[in-house]
């Protein structure tokens, strides 16, 4: 009887040491994963879209980190609709998000944009740096800009509503040439000779539009 508890007792230590290397050993994965230089983005219609990752509607993006960890960020053109990000307010580790729900907002020069959650599931991480440095997600939106990690309930039928290749270029471009319209419209003050949008064109709206456009295309 001595020797089975002992037997069982050994059993045990080495299932859980087991476990916990697994575990180890799968965050360390996910770290490289995250650390490693984003794939070299083509660009698209003006604006960078890499390859290696899903698209939302509402100009935010996933990339899938192993089989149900998902990065979350914004995409290079709603880095340029909204200027240079002054403050952030991201959600919190623990915190449900829903595909298309609202997640998380950025702020600039008074301006507040509503994003929304390119995937749904469980927060597990928020990029410490983005919190203490609000630019870095508008200046390295695909890189050092994350935003944050979410374990995904479904990630199968969760990247299937999102964008990628040649639907995501194709999205992109419409993207553009709908802003183009709309500033147009707004204000030619926004756009240079042969139709491109100033730099930092946010500050040259009215609040109250800059708003409405933002909505429009960030579908919030």
């Amino acid at each position: 009887m001595t020797v089975l508890l002992v037997i069982l007792f050994f059993a045990t230590f080495i299932m859980v040491d087991y476990i916990r290397e697994r575990r180890h050993l799968a965050r360390e994965a996910a770290a490289r994963i995250a650390a490693t230089p984003p794939v070299e983005p083509a660009w698209v219609a003006g604006y960078q879209l890499p390859d290696d990752r899903h698209y939302h509607r509402g100009h935010t993006w996933a990339r899938l980190l192993d089989r149900d960890t998902v990065l979350v960020g914004l995409d290079d053109f709603a880095r340029r609709l909204i200027g240079p990000a002054e403050s952030v307010q991201l959600p919190t580790r623990g915190d449900w998000l829903h595909q298309g729900g609202k997640a998380f907002s950025l702020r600039q020069d008074g301006h507040a944009a509503e994003f929304v959650a390119p995937i749904e599931g469980e927060v597990v991480e928020v990029n410490p740096e983005v919190r203490q440095r609000p630019a870095l997600a508008t200046d390295d939106p695909y890189g050092r800009g994350w935003l944050f990690k979410v374990k995904a309930a479904n990630v199968g039928s969760n990247l299937r509503n999102l964008l990628s290749g040649r639907l995501a270029q194709r999205w992109m471009e419409d993207s553009r040439e709908a802003l183009e319209l709309r500033l147009m419209a707004l204000s030619g003050s926004v756009l240079q000779d042969g139709g491109e949008p100033v730099a930092d064109f946010a500050r040259h709206l009215p609040a109250e539009e800059w708003k409405r456009l933002v909505g429009e295309f960030l579908l919030t």
